[in-house]
C-alpha cells in the first residue's frame, strides 16, 4: 500500500455516526469542526455524513475549513459517505481507514463515541507509547464519559503495565 505524506496542521478526529446520541455530542462535534477550520487546521475523519462525525465536517466546512473523510467501500455502499467534502479517500477496509487517517495527522482528538472510537484512541495511544506517531492526544471528556477510561490507564500505571511517564502521552480535556 502507498504511503500518503502527513498533511502540515492536520488533526484526525475519533468520533462517532451515532444519530440517536444525545444531541450536545453532535453540537460540540460541529463547534470543534468550526474551531479546527478556523485555526488553519485540516480536520481528517472516518468521512461519514452521520452523527457527531457528519457534524464536525459540516462545522469545519461552514468555517470555510478543509476536510479529507476517509471511508471504507462498504460503508460508502451504504450511502454514509458525506458529499461534500474537500476530498474523500476511499479504501479496502477498517484497518488502511484507520492507517491513513492517523498518519496524514499531526495530532489527534478523541470525542465521546462506541467501540470504534474507543479502538482507535486506543491503538493511538499503543502506536504512541511504542514511538511509532508521536504527536499530541486530546481526549474530550465532557460531562465524564471518558471517565472510566481515565481509570482504567490510571490503574495500568499503578499496576506497572505502564510507566507513570506514559501519562505524558494524552491529555483529558
Amino acid at each position: 500500500e502507498s504511503q500518503l505524506p502527513a498533511i502540515p496542521r492536520a488533526v484526525c478526529v475519533y468520533c462517532a455516526s451515532s444519530k440517536s446520541c444525545d444531541p450536545h455530542h453532535h453540537e460540540d462535534a460541529r463547534r470543534l469542526g468550526e474551531l479546527l477550520a478556523r485555526d488553519g487546521r485540516t480536520v481528517i475523519y472516518g468521512g461519514s455524513k452521520a452523527g457527531s462525525m457528519g457534524a464536525l465536517a459540516d462545522g469545519a466546512l461552514a468555517a470555510g475549513g478543509q476536510v479529507l473523510g476517509v471511508l471504507p467501500h462498504f460503508l460508502a455502499d451504504m450511502e454514509l459517505a458525506h458529499d461534500t467534502l474537500s476530498e474523500l479517500l476511499l479504501v479496502d477496509d477498517m484497518r488502511t481507514r484507520k492507517h491513513l487517517m492517523l498518519t496524514r495527522s499531526e495530532a489527534v482528538i478523541a470525542l465521546p463515541g462506541g467501540t470504534g472510537t474507543f479502538e482507535e484512541l486506543l491503538e493511538t495511544l499503543t502506536l504512541k507509547r511504542l514511538g511509532l506517531w508521536t504527536g499530541p492526544v486530546v481526549i474530550v471528556n465532557r460531562d465524564g464519559y471518558y471517565e472510566p477510561l481515565r481509570q482504567l490507564l490510571e490503574a495500568a500505571i499503578h499496576e506497572r503495565f505502564m510507566a507513570g511517564a506514559h501519562q505524558d502521552m494524552w491529555v483529558f480535556v
